[in-house]
């Protein structure tokens, strides 16, 4: 069994990759290709984000809910430490949902304002993604310091249970 430090890090390694794409995506989507045939010929990499994004971002953000705050909001006494992540998961949740209706609805929404609005769900998650992966970095030394090391590898296994059989 991998200690906590090296299941956090495995699962955001692969977080921080999708989170790259969502940047890279949208760097294709700029102001000097705003032509709809750029959009149509970016869509593969956007399934592909959409995947990675509904394939192992969504269930790490369940588990972590399930998990990681619980013990978080138990060792800070309940004094809320996780409410502002747990509001940021629920947009993350609502832009992954915007994306994917985007991808549906692909055809009909092929102009310049939704190459601009898809831009903008992919800024907007990338922004967001990585102000919130850093922080629950911030978590795993903190978790490391006041649980007991049954504590610690229970939450391990709990993590990495995540990454072989997703919630």
């Amino acid at each position: 069994m991998q200690p906590l430090t090296a299941v956090s890090h495995e699962h955001h390694d692969l977080l921080w990759h999708h989170v790259g794409l969502l940047h890279d995506l949208a760097d294709c989507l700029s102001c000097d290709c705003l032509d709809t045939g750029g959009l149509i010929a970016e869509l593969p990499q956007l399934r592909e984000v959409h995947e990675g994004l509904t394939g192992d971002l969504l269930p790490h953000m369940d588990t972590v809910e399930a998990t990681v705050f619980p013990t978080l909001e138990r060792l800070a006494a309940s004094r809320g430490s996780t409410v502002r992540m747990v509001v940021e998961h629920t947009e993350i949740r609502r832009l992954v949902a915007r994306l994917e209706s985007f991808i549906e609805d692909l055809p009909a929404h092929v102009d310049r304002a939704a190459v601009l609005t898809l831009r903008r769900i992919l800024l907007r998650l990338h922004a967001l993604l990585t102000a919130h992966l850093a922080e629950e970095e911030l978590y795993i030394p903190i978790l490391e310091d006041r649980l007991t090391p049954v504590e610690e590898a229970a939450l391990a296994r709990a993590l990495d249970h995540q990454a072989i059989d997703p919630l």
